[in-house]
């Protein structure tokens, strides 16, 4: 009977246990729901502050940046020096040294801006220079300076030469003179006519060339004075005619995208429309929460190229402790006609890994690779010998973009000139010369975000979306922890009742027999009286009342 009694207790306490098990298992669920049902309104409210907060809009924060980037921008400019140039004037390989870095200071302002009066566009001018940096170039050329002396194709000869082979509408005025500018080349006794000497200053930024002052006096070149870079925009309209873009608000994909460039929304150098059109951004900025769409690619309008170029998603990587995308250029937008004919807008007839810059360079036949000619046609390689092989990690063109904001991190945009030297049967200056693709400059413009501002990015909007991402997983696991727990507490209840049921069982039919109190056939009834007693009512309480 006392264990009878005992028993009693237990059951009554297991149960408020069981009543417990389900409150937990009920807390549990709700927790799990609260995590999934609440993760999207708040994800959705946080993205709606992103986009808000990325808008180019008046008295805005973004807005002062995006007008004057905080973030330093460098150019880092490398020349390619022919250091044989007798023997490459006799049709020998050019034997190419590379002389730098001499590193610049991008300063870019966006003067005068202003908005149409429903915030849709920014109009503004440009303001771009370039300032030698003394102390940043020697952290990476304590040998080179801006005095020393290069040796360079003659490029003015070549784009002569180019001109009265290629230019059906030249007058034959123009074309007489350029000839007889060739002619004084070639009777000039001692004179490798087919390299030019300068100082890196002078080759950079203007040196002296009679082909050129004629070219410029009928509008056949942009300037008296041959100049691989030019201090400012090259477009001679930037400070005075307006650009716009695109500021977000009425749609935010178009975040910074232009409109017009310099008043302009085609380039006039390519051969359809669509290659033609002036899109893309300028590259510090794209459309935000690009997390969600990590396969589309980001598009930047470039001033020296003269058209867009999409960049591909690569990699997730890490800058400065953020998480950025990494896109770079596919290996399709450099492809040759053959291999990809939309290409052939872009006038790509000779090798893949080139771009055709004949048509925007006054006739001077230029053409764009990565830099070291990296993944071009194996055959832009023969006829030179450059000073490295090219690496990937060294000289591929990326930006680490940040996938929330769409703001770039960190990029390094390389872009390698080559003119182009080949026999004509309409004079023979050119024919003595091996043709090749022949190196002039590489320069590689890069920035990355600055410490502090790297710690302003993590705190005002990286740490609340990690809060709430961490704030799911949290509420997943104790919820998860919590269910799972109150459905082991319920079933270790069961099995304890019963084992209890059996034993109640036993021990009735047992006292029973021992009194003589039953038959056999009474058997079955106290069976039946042992499962009433689970049930805690006042009658079994009274039965076990009245067997004791």
């Amino acid at each position: 009977h006392y264990f009878i009694q005992s028993n009693l207790s237990l059951h009554r306490m297991s149960h408020v246990k069981q009543i417990c098990a389900l409150i937990l298992a009920l807390i549990g669920i709700a927790l799990l729901i609260a995590a999934f049902v609440g993760r999207t309104p708040l994800s959705n409210l946080i993205n709606e502050q992103i986009k808000q907060k990325v808008l180019i809009l008046p008295g805005t924060d973004t807005y002062e940046k995006w007008r004057e980037s905080p973030v330093p921008i460098y150019d880092s400019i490398y020349l390619f020096n022919i250091t044989n140039p007798s023997a490459f004037n006799r049709g020998e390989k050019a034997d190419l040294a590379l002389v730098g870095p001499f590193v610049y200071r991008k300063i870019e302002i966006k003067k005068e801006s202003n908005f149409t009066g429903d915030l849709e566009f920014a109009m503004f001018y440009d303001y771009t220079r370039y300032v030698f940096d003394a102390s940043e170039t020697l952290k990476y050329n304590k040998v080179s300076t801006l005095e020393d002396r290069v040796f360079i194709p003659n490029i003015p000869l070549i784009g002569a030469v180019s001109q009265i082979a290629h230019n059906s509408e030249l007058g034959d005025f123009v074309k007489q003179l350029l000839e007889n500018l060739i002619e004084t080349y070639e009777k000039g006794e001692g004179i490798d006519y087919l390299t030019l000497n300068g100082t890196v200053q002078e080759v950079l930024w203007g040196m002296d060339d009679p082909i050129m002052a004629e070219l410029y006096k009928f509008g056949l070149a942009p300037s008296p004075q041959l100049a691989l870079q030019t201090n400012g925009s090259s477009d001679a309209a930037a400070e005075t005619v307006p650009t716009t873009v695109y500021t977000g608000y009425s749609d935010i994909s178009k975040l910074d995208e232009y409109m017009t460039y310099h008043g302009r929304n085609s380039s006039g150098c390519w051969g359809s429309e669509a290659a033609n059109r002036i899109n893309g951004t300028e590259g510090s900025m794209f459309e935000p929460l690009l997390i969600y769409n990590k396969s589309r690619s980001v598009s930047i309008y470039n001033e020296q190229l003269h058209r867009a170029v999409d960049l591909s998603f690569n990699e997730e990587s890490q800058y400065s402790g953020i998480t950025c995308y990494r896109y770079t250029i596919p290996d399709w937008a450099l492809e040759s006609q053959e291999n990809n004919p939309i290409n052939e807008a872009y006038y790509a007839y000779i090798y893949s890994g080139m771009l055709n810059l004949t048509k925007c360079s006054s006739g001077v036949p230029l053409f764009v690779t990565k830099a070291m000619m990296l993944d071009a046609d194996e055959r832009l390689r023969e006829n030179v010998t450059l000073p490295t092989a090219p690496n990937r990690t060294l000289h591929e063109t990326f930006l680490c973009v940040e996938p929330y904001t769409g703001v770039v991190i960190n990029g390094h945009k390389r872009v390698q000139i080559n003119v182009q030297i080949e026999h004509h049967n309409i004079t023979g200056i050119l024919n003595n010369t091996r043709p090749a693709f022949i190196p002039l400059i590489y320069v590689d413009e890069h920035g990355s975000i600055t410490p502090d501002l790297a710690d302003t990015l993590k705190q005002s909007l990286l740490v609340p979306i990690q809060i709430t991402h961490v704030l799911f997983y949290v509420l997943c696991v104790v919820g998860g922890v919590v269910f799972l727990g109150a459905v082991f507490c319920h079933a270790h209840l069961l099995r304890k009742k019963h084992s209890t049921t059996e034993d109640l069982d036993q021990l009735v039919v047992s006292e029973e027999e021992d009194e003589g109190l039953l038959n056999p056939a009474d058997r079955d009834r106290t069976s039946e009286s042992s499962e009433q007693f689970l049930s805690f009512d006042g009658k079994t309480s009274r039965y076990f009342e009245a067997s004791g």
